[in-house]
């Protein structure tokens, strides 16, 4: 009795088996090829899915409103001056990069499902209220906490020697 495993076959070679083994050899090839074509299109789908999601939160939570007046500021303090055209390409690119080295980091902490039910959330009137008003508040907070900073650095200035 001979032995045959997908990956191992015991029996005797014989030019006829030859023929055979090698035919199976294809057949593995041609199967593990189209697994990993199908895997890699598959999580490339997955990726795709988990990037408009989370280009979808970004936008609900009204996180796009902060990084488009970062991205004017920065624009206005180098001197930089882009006509409308040239303004929606550099956004779009840098929002992209950004998106992309983001995706990372959301995914460690949120599923796909946690998105969604953050994106339906951000639609309720408590949640366009927060999404409306977050930029605002960062902006208000950032000012506040820089103050706070020097306050801090100069309370900590009494425990230096």
């Amino acid at each position: 009795m001979y032995i045959k495993n997908y990956f191992l076959t015991t029996e005797p070679k014989t030019e006829e088996n030859k023929f055979l083994t090698y035919k199976e050899k294809l057949m593995r090839l041609l199967i593990l090829s189209l697994l990993f074509v199908f895997s890699f299109n598959f999580s490339s789908s997955q990726e795709d899915n988990y990037k408009g999601l989370l280009t979808d939160f970004i936008k609900a939570q009204g996180q796009f409103e902060t990084f488009n007046a970062t991205i004017d500021q920065m624009t206005s303090m180098m001197g930089v001056t882009l006509n409308e055209d040239e303004k929606v390409e550099f956004t779009n690119d840098v929002m992209s990069s950004l998106i992309e080295m983001l995706m990372p980091i959301y995914k460690k902490h949120f599923t796909e499902q946690d998105l969604n039910d953050a994106i339906e959330l951000f639609k309720t009137p408590i949640g366009k209220k927060i999404s409306e008003k977050s930029p605002i508040i960062a902006q208000e907070s950032m000012q506040a906490s820089m103050q706070w900073g020097m306050e801090l650095s100069t309370k900590l200035q009494k425990y230096m020697n």
